[in-house]
C-alpha cells in the first residue's frame, strides 16, 4: 500500500511539474518546439524508469543519475549561471546558483561529511556484523555480487587487477573455506563499456581459484548487471540445481541493505555478509577519529559521498519498482 501511495504522489508531482512547464512555454508558435522536446523528454523518462537496461533507457538513466549527483548537480547549476552573464553583467538568480553549487561541492567533498554519510548508510551492515548474524549460519550457496570488483584484462596486462571493492572476493572465499556453503555463485555480467563477450565473472573465478576455492564449487552467473538481475538469475540457478533458496549474500556494506531486501523479495532466505566498510572496523571496538585535515575538501571524500548518494537513489528506485521486501 505504501508503494502504491508513493507512486501516486510521485506521478502527481511529475504531472504538476509538466503542466507548470507547459504553461510557461505559452501558446506562441515559437514555443512549439519546446513543447515537443518536453513531450519527448517525458517519454524518455518513462522508458528509463521501466526499462533502465535498454540502450536508450540506460543512457537516459545515467544522465539523470549524473544530474542528481553532487558534482553533476553543481556543474548544471554553474552552466545555467553562465547563461545569465552578458555584457559584463550578471542577472539573477545566477549569484544564488553559483553560491549553491559551491556549497554543494564544498560540503560533499569534505571528509567529515563523507564519513558521516557513509556511516549512516552502513549502520545496518555494522549491526549485522556486530551480532554475528552471518558467521555461524549455513546456506546452500554464497552469492558474490562481483560487479566492478576487477578491471578488464588489456593486452599489456596479463593478470587480473582488483579494484577497491575486491574485498568481496576475498570475503566470499573465506566464507566458503569455513564450510558455510557448498557453492559460490559469482554474479557479474558484461563490463560496462566493454565488449559484450568480456564477462567479469570469469575473471573473478580466476581470483577465487587462486584463493583456494575449487573450480567445481564456483558457479558463474554472467548475465546480470544490477542487484535485481542478480537476484533473478540466482533464484533460477538455485531452482535448476535443486538447492534450497537460502543464500549468503556478499557485497559492500553500503549496498547490503538493498541487496538483502531484493533477494528476500524473490523468495530467498538471505543471510547478509557485508564487507568493504568505509567508516569503521565492525570487527573491533573502534570508531573513526577526525583530524583537522578531514574538514578540508578532497576528491576521495567527494567520491565516497557520491557513492552513498547513488545507493540512496538506487534504494528509492527499487522501492518505487516494488523490488524490495517489506522492511524498507
Amino acid at each position: 500500500m505504501l508503494i502504491i501511495l508513493t507512486r501516486i504522489v510521485f506521478c502527481i508531482l511529475l504531472i504538476c511539474m509538466t503542466l507548470s512547464l507547459w504553461k510557461t512555454c505559452g501558446d506562441d508558435k515559437r514555443n512549439l518546439i519546446y513543447k515537443l522536446l518536453m513531450v519527448f523528454s517525458i517519454i524518455l523518462l518513462i522508458l528509463a524508469f521501466y526499462a533502465p537496461d535498454s540502450p536508450v533507457g540506460a543512457a537516459v538513466f545515467r544522465f539523470l543519475a549524473f544530474a542528481f549527483k553532487p558534482l553533476g548537480f553543481s556543474i548544471i547549476l554553474l552552466i545555467y549561471a553562465t547563461t545569465l552573464i552578458s555584457n559584463g553583467g550578471i542577472k539573477n538568480p545566477a549569484p544564488a546558483l553559483i553560491i549553491t553549487a559551491l556549497i554543494v561541492l564544498i560540503i560533499s567533498s569534505a571528509p567529515v561529511f563523507a564519513v558521516w554519510a557513509a556511516q549512516q548508510a552502513e549502520e545496518d551492515a555494522i549491526e549485522v556484523v556486530s551480532v554475528s548474524a552471518c558467521c555461524d549460519q549455513k546456506a546452500d550457496a554464497i552469492v558474490l555480487l562481483g560487479q566492478g570488483t576487477t578491471q578488464p584484462i588489456i593486452p599489456d596486462r596479463i593478470q587480473v587487477q582488483l579494484t577497491k571493492t575486491a574485498e568481496r572476493i576475498i570475503y566470499a572465499a573465506e566464507l566458503y573455506k569455513k564450510g558455510l556453503a557448498p557453492y559460490v555463485i559469482v554474479s557479474a555480467g558484461p563490463r560496462i563499456g566493454e565488449d559484450i563477450n568480456t564477462v567479469e565473472a570469469k575473471d573473478i573465478k580466476r581470483v577465487l581459484v587462486l584463493l583456494g576455492v575449487p573450480r567445481g564449487a564456483i558457479i558463474i552467473e554472467p548475465n546480470s548487471s544490477t542487484v535485481y538481475e542478480s537476484a533473478i538469475e540466482t533464484r533460477e540457478i538455485l531452482d535448476a540445481k535443486g538447492l534450497e533458496p537460502v543464500v549468503i549474500v556478499v557485497t559492500s556494506a553500503i549496498q547490503i541493505r538493498r541487496a538483502s531486501l531484493t533477494f528476500t523479495e524473490l523468495g530467498m532466505r538471505t543471510i547478509p555478509a557485508p564487507t568493504d566498510f568505509n567508516t569503521v572496523n565492525p570487527y573491533e571496538d573502534s570508531s573513526y577519529r577526525f583530524v583537522l585535515a578531514d574538514f578540508l575538501p578532497n576528491a576521495e571524500a567527494l567520491l565516497l559521498t557520491t557513492e552513498v548518494w547513488e545507493e540512496y537513489l538506487a534504494l528509492f528506485y527499487y522501492f518505487l519498482r516494488g523490488w524490495l521486501a517489506p522492511g524498507f
